[in-house]
């Protein structure tokens, strides 16, 4: 069985990353051979994906002639003696670019993992109009829609899709490469911190953007400040709000207690594991992974009561939930397991167990690859009638389309 996955970038993004854990997971089972594809930009992944033997391609989509390359990329991928039997694509653009195209794919059936409805509401006024006209008018040539969570399932059945084409798969975490340490080993890391084996360390990870929230735990900062001086915040990832971010700390005279990490790094997990709480202050969240990789290293979590977070972090239990927009209840939240180590402690326990139990990414492989035997035996003839049909009643003109990413 092949199988193409289809993704926006191949930046180390969240669905980047679930991606390459998938594949990870998945490189060795007999008879599946894994392809990737990327559709707006090439990245650092590409060489990690070729290091595991999957193969990498960047179709450069943008801009007026995007479309002329998709139609001429989709049939030769069509007419291949190797054609996939199945394409899973990820995020907004891949889901509806491979959807425009189907006719030309002669019947492989699509899957799309949905990693939130948020993205059709980001794109501004006219664009998000254009967005959400088309993806009404491509919805029915998707065979199969991925949710990552309940919350996820609900906007989509609230979105018109059928509920009979809707597979709830949660995201996995790599309970075994995401791990509480030993202590010896989170000193080490404190030191490369540069931070005193004492001093309590929050950490926040994921793109700098204004539903990430994390302006909010900005504003928290003085209150636990004030109960704990000698507090350290490290906050990794990047975006369009991380100098306004740096900004802000620097006017609150934060500067030297706030560090912006930048890219999210190979050492993330162990500063996961070695923080005394992790916040995920998000806006909008459909699953939360950074949440679900704190809590598998032993770390409780605050999270905001949005989305699917409550799905993820079982509030008193492995951490709290707290209402977003809120920077007060994010600093008594805080400061209450900053003061209390044992808690801190049973919480961290707590919550490995509970995403060993429940959210292990082996269960999320087996979940995709039974998936895909299922899609693998549609009919592709009888399909691909119906898909040329469906084609016929665009009414995007090739002459006026153009891309946006």
């Amino acid at each position: 069985m092949r199988v193409l996955i289809a993704l926006n970038t191949y930046e180390q993004d969240g669905p980047g990353q679930l991606v390459f854990r998938l594949c990870q997971r998945l490189v060795s089972v007999e008879g599946l051979q894994l392809n990737t594809v990327a559709l707006s930009r090439p990245g650092p992944l590409m060489d990690r994906f070729r290091e595991l033997g999957i193969g990498t391609e960047f179709v450069p989509t943008r801009g007026r002639e995007g479309l002329a390359r998709l139609r001429a990329w989709a049939g030769h991928l069509a007419r291949r003696a190797d054609r996939p039997d199945v394409i899973h694509t990820n995020l907004l653009w891949p889901d509806l670019a491979l959807r425009l195209v189907a006719g030309r794919l002669r019947g492989i059936p699509i899957a799309s993992t949905c990693h939130g409805l948020h993205a059709l509401e980001e794109k501004g006024l006219f664009p998000g109009l254009f967005y959400r006209a088309l993806d009404r008018v491509t919805r029915g040539r998707c065979n199969a829609w991925v949710a990552i969570s309940h919350f996820v399932r609900d906007g989509l059945l609230a979105h018109g899709i059928p509920a009979q084409r809707i597979h709830l798969i949660p995201n996995g975490i790599d309970c075994v490469q995401t791990h509480p340490l030993p202590a010896p080993r989170r000193a080490e890391i404190r030191d490369l911190l540069n931070i005193g084996p004492e001093a309590p360390l929050i950490v926040a990870a994921g793109t700098l953007r204004e539903i990430k929230g994390h302006d909010v735990l900005l504003e928290a900062m003085p209150a636990i400040r004030e109960r704990f001086p000698d507090v350290h915040l490290f906050v990794f990832g990047e975006g369009p709000l991380a100098e306004d971010y740096r900004r802000r700390a620097e006017a609150m005279g934060l500067a030297g207690q706030v560090k912006f990490i930048g890219l999210l790094s190979t050492m993330l997990a162990q500063v996961l594991a070695t923080a005394d709480v992790v916040v995920h202050p998000s806006r909008i969240e459909a699953f939360g992974l950074v949440a679900g990789e704190a809590q598998a290293c032993g770390t409780p979590v605050i999270a905001s009561r949005v989305g699917g977070l409550p799905e993820l972090v079982r509030d008193g239990e492995t951490g709290f939930l707290v209402d977003p927009g809120r920077p007060e209840q994010i600093a008594e939240k805080v400061c209450l397991l900053l003061g209390d180590a044992e808690r801190r402690r049973a919480m961290g326990i707590a919550a490995r167990v509970f995403i060993e139990e429940n959210f292990e990414v082996g269960t999320m492989a087996e979940a995709y690859l039974d998936l895909w035997k299922r899609l693998s035996g549609r009919d592709p003839e009888a399909d691909a009638e119906a898909i040329e049909r469906e084609e016929r009643s665009l009414a995007v003109p090739s002459s006026d389309y153009q891309l946006k990413t």
